[in-house]
């Protein structure tokens, strides 16, 4: 039978694994070949795997697609439990700490893929494994231009949004392209006046002294803005800081670009971090930070201008600011939309996907308003622990 009928018939198996590492060479096979992004990666994934789900009691579900026993395409995926351990829920792994979800597709595959039989064997998989739910999160609505074979017509537009553009040209081509020259000519003033401060630098870590000096940083300026801002420090906990360490030894020991972290210090004071990283040719800036002491001079502007620079000199197609709608983001960036997808395999959980539907479109009412919004973040700010 031809590919394409194989694929529109459904004519694959699906097979899941326990951990990333009993499927390392099928997943390589696809990353090495096919579709996928710095979140679905091996090392990403096999790394948070080791660090923090090991650490929380998180079951992995790696569940490889395969024709004639050859690889098609990887979903990355945990059991998780919810309402008191009575619910059952698949997610993609390490959901909440990457920026999109998107899994691993050989090209041709993609293009030829019916997406509701790959929907049906999920469920007849979480039959087996005793899920309720499958609740995927952050799934790029379009992949390759066409839709994501598991975005069906349930599916609806996730909380967050990433933003992106694409590097067409030299830094000063994009820059000239993005930004206006007023916004120019106000970063070019901020820039001289920090420098009146002292001696500015933009620095990327080379070696791993460097790398935790700065990640340091990153935590602990987060934590602070967490106390005064109410914008949750999602990297407080031990075991996160130990993966993203993880992170940049192993990409330092490589030579590789695929985890990188910026500063920008005046001097040797850090005001500003950025912690980024570069895969199939897309340019990912993670997350960040500023020292609040040096607001005013906006030296998350700064850092992020020379950021994008260094992405350009690189070689990289696209710019990806990740998750979340904040202004340094719009400023520069076009909207792509993601969706969440809830395939419910039992009763109970066709049950739950109506709850979790509902809770997320109440969850955007309230985004989407802002005086609503802003009495979330007043709220944030008076609960938020001390730095």
């Amino acid at each position: 039978m031809r590919l394409d009928a194989m694929l529109e018939t459904g004519e694959f198996t699906l097979k899941a694994a326990s951990c990333p590492e009993e499927v390392r060479e099928a997943w390589l096979a696809l990353q090495g070949g096919g579709h996928c992004t710095l979140f679905t990666s091996y090392e990403w994934l096999s790394s948070w795997y080791r660090f923090v789900a090991r650490a929380r009691g998180i079951e992995a579900l790696i569940v490889v697609g395969r024709i004639d026993e050859e690889p098609i395409f990887l979903l990355p995926l945990m059991i998780t439990r919810r309402a008191g351990g009575l619910l059952t829920v698949g997610r993609f792994l390490g959901d909440c700490h990457g920026n999109q979800n998107s899994g691993l597709w050989r090209c041709d595959v993609l293009a030829g893929i019916n997406g509701r039989s790959v929907r049906e064997a999920l469920v007849a998989l979480g039959r087996k494994h005793g899920i309720d739910l499958f609740d995927l999160k952050y799934i790029p609505a379009t992949l390759v231009e066409r839709a994501h074979p598991l975005v069906g017509a349930c599916a609806i537009e996730s909380l967050n949004c990433v933003h992106t553009f694409p590097i067409t040209g030299d830094f000063d081509t994009v820059y000239r392209t993005r930004r206006s020259a007023s916004a120019r000519k106000k970063l070019r003033a901020k820039e001289r006046k920090l420098a009146e401060v002292g001696r500015v630098d933009f620095v990327q870590a080379r070696d791993a002294e460097t790398a935790h000096r700065f990640l340091d940083a990153l935590i602990a300026q987060r934590s602070a803005r967490e106390a005064t801002q109410g914008i949750p420090n999602v990297f407080r906990s031990d075991d996160l800081q130990a993966f993203l360490r993880d992170q940049l030894d192993t990409a330092l020991a490589a030579g590789s670009e695929r985890m990188m972290i910026y500063a920008l210090t005046v001097d040797d004071r850090i005001c500003a971090t950025y912690l980024c990283g570069l895969r199939f040719g897309r340019f990912h800036a993670y997350t960040n930070s500023i020292d609040e002491a040096f607001a005013t001079f906006s030296p998350g502007d700064l850092l992020l201008s020379r950021v994008i620079e260094d992405a350009c000199v690189r070689g990289a197609e696209v710019f990806d600011f990740g998750l979340g709608a904040e202004r340094y983001k719009t400023a520069w960036a076009d909207k792509e939309t993601l969706m969440d997808v809830e395939i419910p395999v039992s009763l109970l959980g066709l049950g739950a996907r109506t709850g979790v539907q509902r809770i997320r479109r109440t969850k955007r009412t309230i985004r989407n308003s802002p005086l609503l919004w802003s009495l979330v973040r007043r709220l944030r700010r008076l609960t938020a622990p001390a730095a």
